[in-house]
């Protein structure tokens, strides 16, 4: 509060030296974007849509650190920043992070995560045009700070996260309706994941071991029965699909399952620049509601989303191919949304993942692979 304060006492000074900053063309702009990876793969349309209008602006992107490979070979990215949420904290990760922002002498600022140290840092970092949203879920001081943005477009429940940022693009100019996703591969990827696979000619199916939120993942029981129902049943082979910090989760998985000599085994093993590549080459995917589901769904990959506790209306895989599996009959369903994600069942039990069943999942893929391969 004592930021928004502040900021309050000193506006006239920073809209005077604003104004005077401000250009009749806009040729610096910064995206902010520091969630996790499933919502820095649904704001792809935002960086392609900007860089469409202002081809030969230069345009500059803040993530999180762990997102960065993911916007290292996209083209309608200039320059990548990526700061720690630690970075900013207090007044004087505050002032590092507006200082940050004005050394860029930027003309318009672009926030996709709508909080308050961000409202902040781009007020004071003297950017003239300052868009956001208004989240559906913001307190008392966010609402005090967000009258430092230039313009706001306010979240309506039922309106997917992405076309409301599509919204609010109008205020620099920008009309468009296309929300696809878009993700990149380093130029070594495919050589690696051909390496990975091999010469097998069977059909791939993809399962995310884990999620990073342990609120939606299924569990290392439960994906060793689907794999082994479908490996009982299917002619196919399984790709297990997980970072680095999964690898232990994926190692359960694997001694759990039966028919091992047709399990792959890659979590750990691709790099983020590395795995579309991997999932390039798959029949189908099975994953809960994370990162490496929008990116499979960037890729047009067939897909079974189970979506747990997320809110679909907010945020969702938007291919053809692709079927969400979610106990809608639940009164709690949805408790996980764009702008409030909780980690844990407030009532202690996980009912949205755990009343899906092995056998669900297991007929939904053999359908879908049936239909699409």
């Amino acid at each position: 509060m004592i930021y928004v304060i502040l900021t309050y006492l000193f506006s006239p000074l920073i809209y005077l030296l604003t104004a005077i900053k401000r250009k009749k063309t806009v040729s610096r702009i910064l995206i902010i974007q520091t969630a996790k990876i499933g919502d820095l793969i649904c704001s792809t349309p935002v960086f392609r849509e900007v860089k469409k209008k202002y081809p030969d602006a230069h345009i500059t992107v803040i993530a999180n650190p762990i997102t960065r490979e993911l916007l290292e070979y996209n083209s309608n990215i200039d320059e990548i920043i990526t700061v720690n949420q630690a970075g900013y904290k207090g007044f004087s990760g505050k002032l590092r992070l507006s200082d940050l922002i004005r050394r860029g002498k930027y003309d318009a600022g672009i926030c996709l995560n709508p909080n308050i140290p961000f409202a902040i840092a781009l007020f004071w970092g003297l950017v003239p045009i300052r868009l956001s949203v208004m989240p559906d879920f913001s307190g008392f001081t966010f609402k005090l700070a967000s009258v430092f943005f230039t313009h706001l477009e306010k979240y309506r429940r039922g309106r997917m996260v992405i076309e409301t940022y599509m919204h609010m693009l109008k205020a620099i100019g920008i009309s468009s309706n296309d929300i696809s996703k878009e993700v990149y591969k380093s130029e070594d990827a495919d050589a690696k994941a051909e390496q990975m696979i091999g010469k097998i000619d069977k059909p791939l199916i993809g399962i995310a071991v884990s999620s990073g939120n342990k609120l939606k993942e299924l569990g290392v029981d439960k994906i060793a029965d689907i794999i082994t129902m479908i490996l009982n049943n299917m002619n196919v082979y399984i790709v297990l699909v997980g970072s680095e910090h999964e690898i232990k989760a994926a190692d359960a998985v694997l001694q759990t399952a039966g028919k091992k000599d047709r399990i792959i085994n890659a979590a750990g093993k691709l790099r983020l620049k590395k795995l579309p590549a991997l999932l390039e080459r798959l029949s189908l995917f099975i994953g809960v509601d994370t990162g490496i589901t929008y990116m499979a769904d960037a890729l047009f990959i067939p897909l079974i989303d189970i979506a747990g506790p997320s809110d679909m209306k907010d945020q969702r895989p938007t291919g053809k191919n692709a079927l969400i599996i979610q106990k809608s009959d639940l009164p709690c369903i949805p408790c996980s949304h764009t702008f409030k994600s909780p980690y844990y069942c407030k009532i202690n039990t996980r009912g949205c993942i755990e009343s899906v069943s092995p056998e669900e999942i297991y007929h939904a893929a053999k359908k879908l692979l049936s239909e699409h391969n």
